[in-house]
């Protein structure tokens, strides 16, 4: 008997590979495919040479016409790609801003089908997607085998951590053509949005990639071979296609092997303090942990990588800065590998679409990670090895977030979002969410649920995950097999609490004690039949926890008082509540005991929590102010916020300060998504030895568009506001008065064009005013921002005023609502009358006929020059009742350093003339300057709201 040539052997082996594949996958996606390619990297050019074949099965119930291919490595050729798109929603504007020498594309040389030269396009809004027009339909069963040769122009790694790193360093995901996912007959185009997800056919991949000599690469595809020719290697790969195919190229190898079963481990995670191993025995602790709470097994090679992790990290670590080092290293290098590996382990195994269905990938990425550490580091603190030091320990023992562990933060996460009214139902698409929910909020949300649901025997995860991984369901199939599980355990108001933004809140409904018992009802505020527990605590200790179904909510239950202290809904196993603090009971029914602390605290029911703080103030009258701050702002925010500010003016030698209160009402369901009724008051010297007194007052609310990741907002404002001042003898200003008003507020605030729209009316017995505001800005792709603002005022009445103090100004207002933050707001020589405010009428230069009595139309003008220099330009007519109108202009450069918190102003030329050459010159540039914390905190917290 003939011994079979070495091709029929390799024929033979394909076709046991098709006939293997076509009898497993056919559900994973309903099209089965094999795709080889060889890769040569030019380190020159930074480019990838590609030659790939993609042989595909149509095992699906339709015919077809096209096939879609993912070349997300073209999102990057244009500014106008959804990925740059997403990543200018999110603030960040560096390839906007770039060199398109900076950024990247795909070139195609050439694409086959059959050996047949056949059509192809990309979709005009998805240029990341290749649909290729077959010459005749793949019918069912029927083979087809493309062949694409393309380059690739690598980007820079620094917009989204892919691609060039340095001139010797390349990390490569997503760079290559991949068959598109067909699902249910259907394709499910994605385009590339930095997303950390890849939809597309699962199946098995060979690569052949070729590298100068002096470089080694680590890859998440299992080693074939490796051969020499010349100055080049061949590396041969292959493996079943990962969710994230990755390739770290590098001179010098970060990366350290290690050796799991027949796979590969490779790992360049810091692990400062572990030798080899450590890594060695917690890579497969890890390894084998979800394994076997999962029950599927890897049959790739293993990557760790740093890069990976940076890009998705454990937003527990980054709560404490990591130079107090608060973690030992061995736990954090543990979780670190552990956040890393499930992104990839949980795509790859389970054929769930990346975003429709991340409620579940990302809520069980959460759970596990909340389960090892249940499982392996069960004390552990948020603040770890500090609390071990004593001095540490008697500081910060009264701080509620030293007691947090790492289960805890995870509801901690959501609750932020929940008292900010920014949570999104479980259910949304990955790519509809807010930066925050999609990487922070709603995968903790989703994995306290499992932790609860779990817990209390709701759902059996090894049942739901088997039937998920034998059936490959996705989407709607998917939510289907959950709540079957839920209405099997009497639970299904859980699939309401999914699919809705309404917060769950536990509340006491009846509670009366007597001498031996306590008889007690625990309903929910939106009506939800859900499990929960009460405990019994005494001297801060859970002795006793008594769990309930769902049908004993709004029942009245009576058990022993055992002495307890505090009676608390859910004390252990929890959900996300919008009000955890009436989940807490005091059996004497006395009030909470208050509990005072220095700095911001997180949340803790058992106490009425207040804050204090050392603040410190400036302004030229009242000196340097020192001060302190007493609040009850948690970080989770409260209905109700109150704040006292009480300082001492070392130049007045008096007290000083301000107060506010606000009361929140949050609507869940509306766009109309906050009330909020506020009163504050302040007193400060507005002059020498010359006092206010402010009280306002004012109902506002507040209105969103239904997508959060929109920035449309607008807002409904009725004030009331009284002044009282210490009267100057020497001026005619009128010391007190009353004013209401009415404002109306519409801004659009995006990286690249920010518009806002400002309407105001307010008037007294003495005057009324009507005035309108429009800002406009646009940062061109050469980095120049143009500015217009417009600005139109007019007095509706003017009774018996014998003052310019409640006049419109050119320049600088007199600012009789208090709104400003002046250094020296009655100044009108020196370096402090030269502070500009952007406000009225807007000009830089200040013109003698400064105030204005009638009607005033400003345009205020700006264009970028080069960076951040900026050439400016007024124009304005005013009308006084005493002359006609008038026209006026200034002109002059702009040195824009960090846009609405420091600026300069250096006036050139405007309706006195040429001012460059004039004396005292210097008097002339105006500036600037917000230092306000809480404006500050604007500036960097955007991205992620």
């Amino acid at each position: 008997m003939n011994k079979p040539k070495a091709t029929e052997l390799n024929f033979l082996f394909h076709f046991w590979i098709f006939l293997t594949i076509g009898s497993i996958l056919p559900m994973h996606g309903q099209l089965v495919h094999q795709q080889n390619l060889v890769v040569e990297l030019d380190t020159l050019l930074h480019q990838l040479h590609v030659q790939q074949n993609i042989q595909i099965q149509n095992t699906s119930n339709v015919k077809l016409d096209s096939i879609y291919l993912n070349d997300w490595g073209n999102a990057y050729s244009s500014t106008d790609s959804p990925l740059a798109q997403r990543l200018i929603e999110e603030y960040n504007r560096s390839f906007y801003l770039s060199n398109a020498s900076k950024r990247g594309f795909t070139k195609l040389n050439k694409i086959t089908a059959k050996e047949s030269v056949v059509s192809w396009s990309r979709p005009v809004d998805q240029i990341d997607q290749i649909v290729v027009r077959l010459n005749q339909p793949l019918g069912v069963g029927e083979k087809t085998s493309i062949d694409i040769n393309y380059t690739v122009q690598l980007p820079d790694a620094k917009f989204t951590g892919y691609g060039i790193v340095e001139d010797n360093e390349y990390f490569l995901e997503n760079f290559f053509i991949s068959l598109g996912w067909h699902h249910n007959d259907a394709w499910k185009v994605m385009s590339q949005l930095d997303l950390e997800d890849s939809p597309h056919q699962s199946g098995e991949l060979k690569i052949e990639l070729i590298l100068n000599k002096s470089f080694s690469v680590a890859t998440n595809l299992n080693f074939s071979k490796e051969t020499t020719q010349a100055e080049k290697k061949h590396y041969f790969f292959e493996g079943t296609h990962p969710n994230q195919l990755m390739f770290h190229i590098e001179k010098n190898t970060s990366y350290k092997a290690f050796l799991h079963g027949k796979n590969m481990v490779f790992s360049n995670l810091k692990a400062e303090g572990l030798g080899y191993q450590d890594q060695q025995k917690s890579l497969q602790k890890i390894i084998d942990f979800v394994a076997q709470t999962i029950g599927t097994t890897v049959d790739n090679n293993i990557l760790f990588s740093q890069e990976k992790y940076d890009k998705r990290p454990f937003y527990g670590f980054t709560l404490i800065p990591s130079i107090f080092k608060p973690f030992s290293p061995l736990f954090e290098f543990e979780i670190k590998a552990l956040n890393t590996y499930l992104y990839s382990y949980i795509a790859k195994n389970f054929s769930l679409h990346p975003r429709e269905d991340y409620w579940l990938i990302g809520g069980l990425h959460s759970y596990l990670m909340m389960h090892f550490v249940n499982t392996y580091y069960p004390n552990e603190k948020l603040f770890g090895l500090i609390l071990r030091q004593p001095l540490a320990r008697f500081l910060l023992n009264k701080y509620q977030f030293t007691h947090l562990t790492f289960d805890q933060t995870f509801l901690l996460f959501h609750e932020f979002t929940l008292r900010r009214n920014l949570q999104q139902p479980l259910f949304s698409p990955k790519e509809r969410l807010i930066k925050y929910n999609e990487q922070i909020g709603n995968p903790s949300q989703m994995g306290v649920v499992l932790n609860y649901l779990i817990n209390y025997n709701q759902i059996k995860l090894d049942k739901l995950l088997n039937e998920i991984s034998t059936t490959n369901v996705s989407g709607e199939q998917l939510k289907t097999i959950v709540k079957n599980q839920l209405n099997a355990s009497e639970s299904s108001d859980f699939i309401s609490y999914m699919e809705k933004r309404n917060t769950v809140d536990f509340y006491y409904s009846f509670f009366e004690k007597n001498a031996t018992s306590i008889e007690f009802s625990v309903s929910e505020k939106n009506k939800w039949q859900l499990p929960f527990s009460v405990g019994w605590m005494r001297n801060d200790t859970m002795f006793k926890t008594e769990h309930f179904t769902a049908k004993d909510i709004n029942t009245k239950i009576k058990r022993p008082i055992d002495d307890a202290e505090y009676l608390i809904i859910n004390p252990v196993v929890k959900l996300p509540e919008f009000n955890p603090r009436n989940n807490y009971k005091k059996t004497n029914n006395r009030g909470k005991t208050p509990r005072f602390t220095f700095i911001k605290d997180i949340e803790n029911p058992q106490y009425q929590q207040f804050f204090y703080n050392p603040r410190v103030n400036f302004n030229i009258y009242d000196g340097l102010t020192l001060g302190m701050r007493l609040n009850n702002l948690t970080v989770q925010r409260n209905p109700f916020n109150f704040t006292i500010e009480p300082f001492f003016a070392t130049a007045e030698k008096t007290l000083v300060g301000n107060y506010a209160a606000a009361y929140n009402l949050f609507d869940e369901q509306s766009n109309y998504f906050l009330k909020n009724f506020q009163i504050t008051g302040s007193s400060f010297h507005y002059d020498e030895s010359l006092r206010y007194n402010l009280i306002r007052a004012s109902i506002n609310v507040y209105k969103r568009d239904a997508n959060l990741r929109s920035n449309k907002r607008e807002l409904l404002r009725l004030f009331w506001q009284y002044v009282h001042r210490e009267q100057n003898e020497n001026t005619d200003i009128q010391p007190n008065y009353n004013l209401g008003g009415l404002t109306y507020v519409y801004s659009n605030k995006g990286a690249l064009d920010h518009f806002t729209l400002r309407n105001q009316l307010e008037g007294t017995t003495e005057f009324g005013k009507l005035n309108f505001t429009l800002d406009y800005r646009h940062l061109t792709s050469r980095g120049r921002q143009l500015s217009l603002r417009l600005f139109a005022g007019k007095f509706l009445w003017r009774n018996n005023l014998n003052t310019q103090y409640f006049d419109y100004s050119m320049d600088r207002p007199t600012d009789y609502l208090f709104q400003y933050n002046y250094l020296g707001r009655s100044e009108s020589t020196g370096i402090y009358s030269q502070q500009f405010i952007p406000a009225e009428g807007g000009f830089k230069y200040q013109f003698d006929q400064r105030f204005i009595d009638d009607f005033i139309f400003t345009v205020n003008a700006s264009m970028g020059l080069w960076k951040w220099i900026e050439v400016y330009g007024d124009i304005g007519w005013v009308n006084t009742r005493a002359a006609t109108v008038k026209n006026y202009f200034d002109t002059g450069i702009r040195l824009n350093l960090l846009p609405d918190f420091l600026e300069f102003y250096f006036p050139i030329y405007n309706s006195d003339g040429l001012q460059i050459d004039r004396n005292a010159y210097n008097q002339q540039i105006r500036f600037l300057l917000t230092i306000e914390p809480k404006a500050l905190n604007q500036l960097f917290s955007r991205k992620w709201f």
